[in-house]
């Protein structure tokens, strides 16, 4: 339960800082959003190992990108941006298309050309 817990903050990061609506969230794990409220709540049984890992997926996202942009704003605007790599889309785009995995590859990449 620990880690859904780090999971489910992430949610409320990109809800809070990045205005995802919880609709939005749930179409990115791929669920219903009532169930991602009963997630959040710790009503009813916890998320399935699929639905767990998904939302480790976008906890990744999450720490990728604080650790990428300096700012929410910085942030904010990057994902709002047309990338080449994602097909002329947005991240925001990405994510509710549900390749986060995706959108986190690019954001390890970036870091990795900027640390050399």
């Amino acid at each position: 339960m620990a880690t859904l817990l780090k999971e489910l903050e992430a949610v409320e990061h990109l809800h809070d800082q990045f205005g995802f609506t919880y609709a939005d969230i749930a179409a990115a794990v791929n669920t219903r959003e009532s169930s991602l409220h009963r997630w959040r709540s710790g009503d009813g049984a916890p998320p399935t190992p699929v639905y767990l890992a998904r939302l480790a997926a976008l906890e990744a996202f999450v720490a990728e990108l604080s650790r990428t942009f300096r700012t929410p704003e910085e942030a904010s605007s990057w994902m709002n941006e047309r990338v080449p790599a994602f097909g002329n889309r947005s991240a925001r785009e990405m994510i509710l298309a549900g390749h986060v995995d995706r959108v986190t590859g690019v954001l390890y990449a970036i870091n990795a050309a900027v640390s050399l």
